[in-house]
């Protein structure tokens, strides 16, 4: 009898308990994905692998268990499988034994978009083929890959069943990704004609209602397959979790990758935000945040993870300096994202691992200050996925650096960088939001909403800002935001020409590449850019106020860069507009641009006054240059705020080999009330808090190295 009562008891309580979260939602994750598959699998015994993991500080990991020089094949699997076509040791059993001594959650790392040319030979009818009725070749230079709606998918999937036979914790798939020419094979065909009834359009032509079916259709594919492979994996555990490398901050219409689709059928959602490349001083410091705060709008709650790579690219046998990996860390944690790491074997008994392995700790020790966080942002900076897959200025990211450039007027990456750029400087908190934010989900935690170039532009969005901008909210927009549909058919006017005061004249204007625009006066906007006349961006649109006024205007292009002083235009440069309770800067010109080319100071000055204008920082820093970036975030309702600082000064270089420490900052918090303790993390000190005479509170900052984040607590009332 006691035992029946202690066996209700149990299940009372059971079933009274919270749900707990699945475990992946309890990160902060610190993951590394150690590449052997490149290498040797087996290379290193499990159990000495496993503990030297654990010991650098990583709690999860991507497991390479398939051999993949050149590509995947089925001759190098380490598992048991029904399709493998070659007998291996079984290194996966033997590791995750160890793995799970050591605490380690195991993605096994699934690579589904790179496979040998001679295993796409044995399988032609799962080949991507281009729109020229070719097989794809050449992936990573020597390779092939599959399409998801050819017979490969149940290959895949019995992989999958395999694989979850052993006591793994998720699945890890690098892909699925189609290439900007493919795919046209039978399969794609018969299914987009089912759907659509009509042949598939090309993808050379990249406008109209037919492309964007093209790129809906072939999102929905990758969909199609994630739901049915995390379908497989749920049927064998509930506590099997899948996703994959998802889309970046670019153009996804090549790839298909659009994570506005593809999240709801993943458990992560996660993105290459840290794979730099080539020369790192035209790479945004502040790239892995930058993409941390777009995957936050986009998961729709669900955990995400930024992927750093440890090394230089392209060049894979590299390893960054100790200062770039610490950095890269902080940029991604300090926006709500968990962490992932990609080295190969030759770095991973480096000193540099070090550096790493200290931030790991510091992430395990401080996890608490991690999760359910939220951004307190009151500005947002959009990314126009939109615009970037329609729009004449934009290119094609394909898979991991590799991508389509495009040059000219309108760039939309440049644009964006620009006034992220100025924004950061300005020690702006910032949010990253997309065309699907703009179009059905709250807007009104804004202040104001920054549109860099967001040239196509739906109806539904054009008509959301307006009432955005009509009910009191702020807006500001470059160049030739709205002049396109969202298919990108050119509009014969600004959607939003009402809410800029301005009409289109009908002509883009540059490239202008030693000219001006001349201030018509004094204005709080330009307040600390007073001079005669600023360097003008390189192109422009020709507008017509109509309600709006000039801050500044064109002057009249010159032959020659010594051709004398030039005059004043009647094109607008900077117009500035009331519509209904809210207030809209145009900039007819790609400033974001010739900020991030030229890094003009009164362009710099100007977007920061905008900011500040239209959405007053809660918190400002003093003594701290615009190297130190700042990330504003709460818990428990507001009563904890959490202010992130990442220190990029550095030798005035990058690669950045060592950062500049910085001492005498003050950070202050403009409504103070309530707040009464502060400390540091990093420093693990507490901090000297003072309250000033407006409500606000100073507190004395430490030394700053690469990373720090201060607590501020609001007292608890008795």
């Amino acid at each position: 009898m006691k035992l029946f009562f202690a066996l209700l008891a149990t299940l009372m309580l059971a079933g009274s308990a919270t749900p707990q979260k699945p475990w992946w939602e309890q990160g902060p994750l610190r993951i590394i994905d150690l590449t052997t598959s490149i290498s040797r699998i087996d290379y290193r015994d499990p159990a000495l692998l496993a503990r030297q993991k654990a010991e650098q500080g990583y709690d999860t990991e991507h497991l390479d268990i398939m051999q993949m020089s050149g590509g995947l094949d089925d001759q190098g699997f380490f598992f048991v499988s029904k399709v493998a076509g070659k007998s291996n040791p079984d290194y996966l059993k033997k590791y995750i034994a160890e793995a799970k001594k050591q605490g380690i959650r195991v993605f096994v790392y699934f690579n589904v978009h790179w496979y040998t040319t001679k295993f796409g030979e044995q399988h032609p009818d799962w080949r991507q083929i281009r729109e020229n009725g070719k097989p794809l070749d050449g992936v990573y230079d020597t390779g092939t890959d599959f399409c998801v709606n050819t017979p490969w998918r149940k290959w895949c999937f019995q992989v999958l069943r395999d694989l979850a036979a052993y006591p793994i914790d998720g699945i890890f798939y690098d892909g699925p990704v189609y290439r900007p020419d493919t795919c046209y094979c039978k399969y794609c065909r018969e299914k987009f004609r089912a759907k659509y009834r009509t042949e598939m359009p090309s993808k050379q032509f990249r406008r109209g209602r037919e492309f964007k079916n093209l790129v809906d259709f072939q999102a929905a594919s990758l969909a199609d397959f994630l739901r049915d492979s995390n379908a497989i994996l749920k049927s064998i555990s509930p506590h099997l979790a899948l996703y994959m490398n998802g889309g970046v901050r670019g153009s996804n219409w090549a790839t298909g990758r659009l994570n506005r689709v593809l999240v709801p059928e993943q458990d992560l959602l996660g993105s290459e935000g840290g794979f730099i490349s080539g020369d790192l001083t035209r790479v945004p410091l502040w790239k892995p945040g930058l993409t941390a705060r777009l995957l936050e709008t986009q998961a729709g709650g669900k955990p995400t993870v930024i992927f750093a790579a440890a090394s230089h690219k392209p060049w894979t046998f590299s390893l960054l300096p100790a200062a770039e990996l610490r950095l890269m860390y902080a940029d991604s944690i300090a926006n709500g994202a968990s962490i992932w790491f990609g080295i190969t074997p030759f770095e991973f008994d480096q000193p540099d691992m070090d550096a790493i392995a200290a931030m790991n700790r510091f992430a395990a020790g401080n996890a608490d200050y991690y999760r359910g966080t939220r951004s307190e942002a009151r500005l947002a900076l959009v990314w126009s996925e939109t615009t970037a897959n329609f729009y004449a200025g934009a290119g094609a990211q394909l898979i991991d650096i590799d991508q389509i450039a495009v040059s000219g007027a309108g760039n939309i990456e440049t644009e964006f960088s620009g006034f992220a750029a100025a924004l950061a400087r300005a020690h702006v908190p910032f949010d990253v939001i997309d065309d699907t934010a703009l179009e059905s989900e709250p807007l009104d935690r804004y202040s104001a909403i920054v549109l860099p170039n967001v040239a196509c532009m739906s109806d539904r969005v054009a008509a959301r800002l307006r009432e955005y901008v009509r009910n009191g909210g702020n807006l500001a927009a470059s160049f030739e935001t709205s002049m396109y549909d969202d298919t990108g058919i050119r509009r014969p006017n600004y959607a939003l020409a009402e809410v800029f005061g301005a009409k289109f004249a009908g002509k883009i204007a540059g490239p202008m590449r030693w000219d001006f625009i001349k201030p018509l006066g004094k204005h709080a906007l330009l307040a600390g850019a007073e001079r005669e006349m600023i360097p003008a961006p390189i192109y422009h649109l020709q507008a017509k106020a109509t309600t709006a006024a000039s801050l500044a205007n064109f002057t009249v292009p010159l032959a020659g860069r010594y051709e004398g002083v030039p005059a004043v235009s009647d094109d607008p440069a900077l117009l500035l507009n009331r519509f209904g309770r809210g207030t809209v800067v145009y900039s007819s010109g790609d400033i974001g641009a010739a900020i991030a080319g030229f890094h003009t100071p009164e362009l710099l000055q100007f977007v920061s006054n905008v900011a500040r204008q239209f959405a007053p920082p809660q918190v400002e820093l003093e003594n701290l240059p615009g190297s130190v970036e700042l990330v504003l975030r709460s818990q428990n309702k507001g009563d904890r705020l959490l202010v992130h600082l990442v220190n990029f000064t550095g030798e005035m270089t990058r690669p950045i080999r060592n950062v500049v420490p910085l001492s005498g900052g003050v950070l202050k918090l403009k409504q103070g009330a309530g707040f009464g303790s502060a400390s540091a993390l990093m420093s693990r000190t507490q901090l000297e808090v003072e309250k000033q005479e407006d409500g606000g509170l100073r507190v004395k900052l430490p030394q700053l190295s690469e990373y720090e984040v201060v607590v501020l607590e609001r007292r608890s009332t008795p």
